[in-house]
């Protein structure tokens, strides 16, 4: 596939799928939504990549849905904003990755844009990030599974002030609720996140991939559950090295 509205590039074993519209502040297209699910698998896929990166170019991340689009005044109008294989089953893509996903937020992040980012393991945003929730204001039900990820990011009770209320956060708030793990300036934040991605991924084994999956496991299960589960990776983890070192 020929992007045209990101770019992808691998980076020593981090793949960066950049969102490239930055006149639009990276407004979503149904286009950009079909490049994004090529470039993740593509990333999954390759041998060489041990995580991928999510960014925006310029000044935004992702500023929502794009304004044109919806009022049918660019190509492909006809498809729906909506497309069931972006909005719903490639959050659930994304969310059971094997391999480490960091959203790295430049700028603002508005609906869709923000929504993206929620089934990401990290989430590192530039001091200049928002994260802006209008869907109630708007009359539009927040998508991409952001009713599952949101309150067990933040809490119950704050995923309802956040989408009852359109909140919009800074990024200093987003960090408070537990939305972002760091914050960095703007002009450090992708070399921070590739170094992040890399230092993390360059763990042993699968022990990553392992662990993301023990954390999916425990909602929803029993403390001896979780410990069972635990001691059985544990296990496959030593059996592994054992096999390795000989």
């Amino acid at each position: 596939m020929d992007y045209q509205n990101i770019t992808y590039v691998v980076d020593r074993g981090v793949a960066v799928i950049k969102l490239s519209r930055p006149e639009k502040l990276n407004a979503y297209t149904p286009d950009m939504g079909e490049e994004v699910v090529h470039a993740y698998r593509r990333g999954v896929e390759q041998s060489d990549v041990r995580a991928l990166v999510l960014t925006g170019e310029g000044r935004g991340f992702c500023a929502g849905a794009d304004r044109d689009f919806l009022q049918g005044k660019v190509a492909n109008c006809g498809k729906r904003l909506g497309e069931e294989h972006f909005i719903s089953g490639f959050a659930a893509e994304i969310a059971s990755s094997p391999k480490l996903m960091i959203a790295a937020v430049n700028g603002v992040a508005s609906g869709v844009g923000a929504t993206m980012t929620l089934p990401f393991d990290l989430r590192i945003a530039s001091d200049q990030a928002r994260f802006d929730f209008p869907f109630v204001r708007l009359g539009v039900v927040p998508g991409f599974g952001s009713s599952y990820f949101l309150p067990r990011l933040i809490g119950a009770g704050s995923a309802d002030d956040v989408l009852l209320n359109s909140r919009c956060l800074s990024a200093d708030t987003a960090q408070k609720l537990g939305l972002v793990q760091q914050i960095v300036p703007a002009a450090q934040l992708l070399d921070t996140a590739i170094a992040m991605a890399r230092s993390i991924s360059a763990a042993p084994g699968s022990i990553v991939s392992q662990s993301k999956q023990l954390l999916r496991d425990s909602f929803g299960s029993s403390l001896v559950e979780c410990m069972e589960r635990e001691q059985q990776a544990s296990r496959e983890f030593t059996a592994y090295f054992s096999a390795s070192s000989h």
